[in-house]
């Protein structure tokens, strides 16, 4: 076993617990993921995570480049590319 397969935050940091690409508007729910990479400017319809409080990250564009931490279960896209990198 190398080193990355050994340690469980890695193997999720690399993907290798599963990846969900979505360049779509297919809603997505039921997701088990902590990070959203943003490969192309994004808007999301839907953004639902446990646990998290405040406004809703929905209606306006997220860049590129960026990654999203959190709980998520749920997302739709109205726009942009998105990966989704599942627990």
């Amino acid at each position: 076993m190398d080193v990355i397969e050994s340690n469980p935050i890695a193997t999720a940091e690399f993907g290798q617990r599963g990846v969900i690409v979505e360049t779509g508007t297919t809603a997505l729910s039921s997701l088990d993921a902590y990070a959203i990479q943003i490969l192309e400017d994004a808007t999301f319809a839907t953004l639902t995570e446990s646990n998290a409080s405040g406004d809703a990250m929905t209606g306006f564009a997220i860049g590129a480049g960026i990654t999203l931490f959190g709980n998520f279960t749920a997302v739709e896209l109205t726009s942009g590319k998105i990966r989704i990198y599942t627990k």
